[in-house]
């Protein structure tokens, strides 16, 4: 029987058998209206579902949701991977008060994890939103280049593509918030990217697999071996309410109902077993297993 992945809230991480997976943060608890995330939210529901989830996840005197944004440090010993690159320092983003211009702490998190730009090797990006490529690249001398130096940085060829032909379209507003402009082409220009199958593998145990939805080429990525598994699913999941509804998807899916399907049966595979779910927006401590609780799911231990 595979072995439960149990998430350490001392050191922020978990063990899959020899394969490290640690927290590293950029912002956190972060509010949003319930109903700027999700369209279905019903305000009257909040207070119930702060109960059963718990505080860290919602504002006390607004139930507003409470968002983490966080990358993920998975090492092996022969690979050291960062999973989603949050919302960077130096952006433009305006119309996201929270990411624009930011100076935040993320490289100094990563080194207090014992990591330096120069030790990545691979940076995979469930998909390319804002919050997730931020710290793909940093400004230098007044122009965007690539944070970790010596890695090859992994995108989903459906998701890219998608994405460079909204930019092709010279749309009145910079393609995800300018973030395609910063933190996406500068990689491609630097000749560090390689776009790759929703499938791909990148070494015994981790790989990519299809989760459309939320965008037309995200995936979710497996960390397994024979004594664990953990799965980094990105935005697939954003918050713990969408395990009391997983029919709700948000106002930033492409397409609402592919997310929707795609989460339902990614819970229903993966509830009542032993493997670790580490969404990219949950709150410390609340990363593992989760159980099926009546119609709905809820996580393990609440």
């Amino acid at each position: 029987m595979t072995k439960a992945v149990t998430w350490d809230a001392k050191t922020d991480s978990c063990d899959v058998g020899s394969t490290s997976i640690r927290r590293v943060v950029d912002l956190e608890s972060l509010p949003f209206a319930a109903n700027m995330i999700y369209p279905d939210a019903v305000p009257s529901e909040l207070q119930e579902l702060s109960s059963r989830f718990g505080a860290q996840h919602f504002d006390q005197n607004s139930f507003d949701l409470l968002l983490s944004f966080h990358a993920f440090l998975v090492r092996n010993g022969k690979h050291t991977i960062l999973v989603d690159l949050c919302c960077g320092n130096d952006k433009d983003r305006p119309t996201r008060p929270a990411w624009h211009m930011r100076n935040g702490p993320f490289l100094d998190n990563l080194a207090k994890a014992g990591v330096q730009p120069t030790d990545i090797d691979f940076v995979m990006c469930t998909h390319l939103h804002a919050d997730h490529v931020g710290w793909n690249t940093q400004l230098i001398d007044g122009a965007w280049v690539p944070t970790f130096p010596k890695a090859q940085y992994l995108f989903a060829e459906k998701e890219f593509t998608h994405w460079q032909r909204e930019h092709e379209k010279n749309p009145p507003e910079p393609v995800l918030y300018g973030s395609y402009l910063d933190s996406v082409l500068p990689v491609i220009d630097s000749g560090q990217a390689q776009l790759v199958k929703s499938n791909h593998q990148v070494d015994n145990g981790i790989h990519m697999e299809a989760a459309y939805g939320h965008t037309p080429g995200n995936v979710i990525i497996h960390v397994e071996d024979t004594d664990g598994h953990a799965i980094l699913c990105g935005d697939a999941i954003h918050h713990p309410i969408q395990l009391a509804h997983p029919e709700w998807s948000t106002n930033f899916c492409t397409d609402p109902v592919q997310s929707r399907e795609t989460r339902m049966a990614f819970l229903n595979d993966y509830a009542d077993t032993q493997t670790a779910i580490l969404p990219a927006h949950f709150q410390a401590p609340d990363y593992g297993r989760i159980e099926q609780d009546g119609k709905s799911y809820r996580l393990a231990g609440h």
